[in-house]
């Protein structure tokens, strides 16, 4: 085998590898997919272009005094087609889903959606104590899930209506007045 189609085997080898890996530990964001697919085109175009060497195919043709030529390789052929075939890489809205359990506090699960302690403005220690039932809670933004959390408890109205104000991570849920 010459050097050339070592290289391309070293290089194909390589690609399987990468791809063997990227199944068990994906990437987390958009960014690594982004990426994962430019990697592994480019790794399919330079073992293709190693293993068929020189361009596939050549044109030329003389225009007056100029010489338009066009030649194409394998590589390139394989590095396009795993570029255009690769799933399209997109990304996921932010949502939160939550299931909760029967017999959580308010408190407990306000801080499980906000995923920190909160700030409790005007709220009374039964308030935060009253139970919830097993409900399902899903919302595009923790502020959202928030105050989707009142009308879970067990007993309805348990907890007074309540406004939600974000500021970096912190969640402050205030009381409404007049409530």
């Amino acid at each position: 085998m010459s050097i050339p189609l070592w290289i391309g085997f070293g290089f194909l080898a390589a690609l399987v590898v990468f791809l063997g890996v990227t199944i068990y530990l994906p990437p987390k964001d958009n960014t690594g997919r982004a990426t994962l697919k430019f990697l592994t085109a480019l790794s399919a175009g330079f073992s293709g272009g190693f293993f068929t060497g020189d361009a596939l195919f050549k044109y030329q043709h003389q225009i007056g005094g100029s010489v338009l030529s066009v030649s194409g390789a394998a590589g390139c052929a394989l590095f396009f087609t795993v570029w255009f075939v690769y799933p399209k890489v997109f990304r996921l809205d932010d949502a939160i889903n939550l299931d909760v359990p029967a017999d959580w506090t308010f408190r407990n699960t306000v801080e499980t959606v906000a995923g920190t302690p909160c700030d409790y403005d005007g709220f009374r220690s039964d308030e935060l104590q009253a139970p919830t039932r097993a409900a399902k809670i899903s919302a595009k933004t923790s502020s959202e899930a928030i105050l989707q959390v009142r009308l879970i408890t067990a007993v309805v109205n348990a907890v007074r209506p309540y406004d939600v104000q974000k500021a970096a991570s912190v969640h402050r849920l205030i009381i409404k007045t007049g409530g």
